[in-house]
């Protein structure tokens, strides 16, 4: 069950490498209003008992006992789910992550938000809420909320906005731009942005509704509408990020022709950049939304020591002053570059076959080629990650590689047990450095573990 509620819980939980040894937890909530609309049920109530106990360390050091797991309240005050005597909610402990453990003081009194499970009918809450103590500074803004309520009945909000991603260090508010907005019943409401792109609309009949904006030319948007619940007395929020729908696309090739299909390449200005990537075969990639000016376009040529990785120009330099400068207009497209790789890295392909130990074939599992690097002691490497791919049914595998590098291949995946338990397994690490392309190579599934040795260090 807990698995699922962690699995569940709508949150922003960052995992932020800090140190060697420790890492920081990062959470982000909606506001009280937000939150209001989206949580099944909220109250004050005093901490029974968990069925999982744990210590933790306050900001002194000091060590002191909290309870997660099946957490019973005895509810003293509802403002959301009319619920009364004593209620069990589900608290994820976090252990083993940056946020844990996790848990809640017994026989303290807490402002608890709870939420209902995708998969069951039980609710949770926890971590990354704004479930706090009530004697917490920080329930002062809940609880001014909450205790002026307006009447059941009198209708939710919703609320949104509408920026521009110009790529420019920031985003930019679309102010003056219509929103068509449907509603329960056949409703059609519109509203508009003001300068900072912000709308919002009050006293809404709960229920679904569509929000779908209406951009200027030129731009375009990932997500032509959005679909939201607003409940009685809650403010569901929307958003909408713009682009400008200039493009500019081609090939990487190598000297032979030979298409790269695994290419990360910078597009950048003075005051704007964004990345072009692979869209399919034959070296094709693509940057999208691409505002009007001119640009370079590079590949970041790594080098053991980053400090040395160099850039790698189109049509095909080390020299910016010898690269071609791009031009784009606004919303248009820039089609047919053909960028040849430097003349020591040709493309080869690595063929072959994944296979269990009973010499079963490995469907859908994970192959990779890792940690690309030059060959020679200064050399580059070219792949901005490792090269990875996806056996089929029968276990067979196709990666692209480079003459002039190293690499490590390793195979990963997991299978079931008679018992029903999934288990990982992965290879053993071969390194490879190409002259010419291999076919026939396989790779064999026959060590438990999600990782293997990894590469050479």
């Amino acid at each position: 069950m807990l698995a699922k509620i962690l699995f569940n819980l709508i949150v922003i939980c960052l995992f932020v490498l800090i140190s060697p040894t420790a890492y920081a937890c990062s959470c982000a909530t909606g506001d009280p209003p937000f939150e209001f609309n989206r949580a099944k049920a909220i109250f004050i109530g005093r901490m029974l008992g968990g069925t999982e106990k744990l210590s933790v360390k306050d900001e002194s050091g000091k060590a002191y006992s909290v309870e997660a797991g099946t957490v019973r309240f005895a509810v003293e005050e509802s403002f959301k789910g009319e619920l009364v005597g004593q209620i069990p909610i589900e608290i994820a402990r976090m252990k083993g992550t940056s946020c844990g453990p996790y848990g809640l003081k017994k026989g303290a009194r807490y402002l608890v938000y709870a939420y209902l499970g995708q998969d069951s009918n039980v609710l949770y809450s926890g971590v990354c809420t704004r479930t706090e103590l009530v004697s917490s500074r920080t329930t002062k803004e809940d609880l001014d909320f909450l205790r002026n309520l307006p009447p059941p009945g009198t209708g939710g909000n919703l609320r949104g906005r509408i920026w521009a991603d110009l790529r420019a260090g920031g985003a930019t508010p679309l102010p003056n731009l219509k929103v068509d907005i449907r509603g329960p019943g056949e409703q059609v409401l519109t509203a508009f942005t003001n300068e900072q792109g912000d709308f919002e609309v009050k006293l809404l009949k709960p229920g679904t509704y569509r929000i779908t904006p209406e951009l200027p030319e030129n731009y375009f948007t990932k997500h032509q509408f959005q679909e939201v619940v607003v409940n009685d007395r809650g403010t569901a929020d929307v958003g909408f990020e713009a682009y400008i729908n200039g493009s500019v696309q081609g090939r990487v090739v190598d000297r032979e022709g030979n298409g790269f299909n695994s290419v990360f390449l910078h597009l950048k200005a003075t005051e704007k950049s964004t990345y072009a990537h692979s869209i399919g075969e034959n070296g094709l990639f693509e940057a999208e939304g691409v505002p009007p000016g001119e640009y370079y376009l590079y590949i970041e040529m790594q080098n053991r020591d980053y400090k040395k990785n160099e850039n790698f120009y189109y049509p095909g330099t080390l020299k910016r002053e010898e690269a071609t400068v791009i031009k784009v207009g606004l919303g248009e497209k820039i089609e047919g570059l053909q960028f040849v790789l430097p003349d020591k890295y040709l493309i080869h392909t690595i063929d072959g076959q994944i296979t269990w130990k009973d010499g079963s074939p490995a469907a859908k599992v994970e192959v990779m080629l890792l940690c690309p690097a030059g060959s020679a002691t200064d050399g580059f490497a070219i792949e901005f990650m490792p090269p990875t791919t996806t056996t089929d049914d029968q276990g067979h595998f196709t990666l692209q590689a480079f003459t002039g590098e190293t690499y490590w291949i390793e195979a990963r995946g997991s299978r079931e047990n008679s018992s029903g338990e999934t288990i990982a397994f992965h290879s053993p690490s071969k390194k490879i450095v190409f002259s010419d392309s291999l076919k026939l190579f396989s790779l064999v599934l026959s060590e438990k573990g999600y990782f293997g040795q990894g590469c050479e260090r």
